[in-house]
């Protein structure tokens, strides 16, 4: 399929995206430091973990601590234990203790702003600094967690063997930068709701018709 195609196919998605999860989307992008900071360390807590642990582990950290500073003063077992569910704790405690640090030292009163900056912390990848930047500054780039890594290979916008990099850029050379945070919001619910990583909602998705994954799968067609 040319770019054309996909553009064409890209617009069908977004019109389905906005029209269903349209009315969640909040614009507003975060201004306070200790926000930002609960939404970095609830990413690094993301890693490899459930989105509900996620929810969970962070509503339990956050009723501790808020700031890097507090983070600090807890110190690395009692913040291993809080974390504990969230999968592998000591290398996430490790992390969120080094960026803890690092705001101390080097950004007391403000907060990194660019990729470069959020990657030079330790243990911060582009996920993680795309989801900041798009989430907490409003920054039109598209960040690739799980779903929209799954999503955008399926309906076919990126290829079956493309990496972070080349998703991104395929994604947002479809995406108007206006548009780029409906994609962030919709094919994470999206995900979570019909196309699920592990088992597709097939039988009810309303993108099956322009669906690579759903069209060239022909036992899925004869599922009810």
């Amino acid at each position: 399929m040319g770019k054309t195609d996909d553009r064409q196919k890209m617009r069908a998605v977004l019109a389905y995206l906005r029209e269903k999860y349209g009315d969640d989307v909040d614009r507003s992008v975060l201004k306070k430091r200790n926000d930002l900071f609960q939404l970095l360390v609830s990413t690094v807590l993301s890693q490899r973990a459930l989105d509900e642990t996620t929810e969970m582990v962070s509503e339990r950290l956050f009723t501790a601590v808020s700031t890097p500073e507090e983070i600090l003063k807890l110190g690395r077992k009692k913040l291993e234990s809080i974390i504990r569910p969230s999968g592998p704790f000591r290398q996430k405690a490790k992390k969120i203790i080094a960026i803890s640090r690092t705001l101390e030292n080097d950004y007391k009163n403000s907060f990194p702003r660019t990729r470069e900056q959020l990657m030079s912390l330790y243990g911060v990848g582009p996920k993680t600094a795309d989801i900041v930047l798009s989430y907490g500054y409003g920054v039109p780039v598209i960040a690739v967690d799980v779903h929209v890594d799954v999503v955008s290979k399926r309906l076919g916008l990126a290829r079956a063997k493309a990496k972070y990099e080349e998703i991104r850029s395929s994604l947002e050379s479809l995406v108007p930068a206006e548009e780029r945070f409906i994609v962030n919001l919709g094919f994470v619910n999206f995900g979570k709701e019909t196309c699920v990583t592990r088992k597709p909602k097939c039988g009810i998705c309303e993108l099956k018709k322009i669906c690579d994954y759903y069209n060239s799968n022909k036992k899925i067609k004869t599922k009810k």
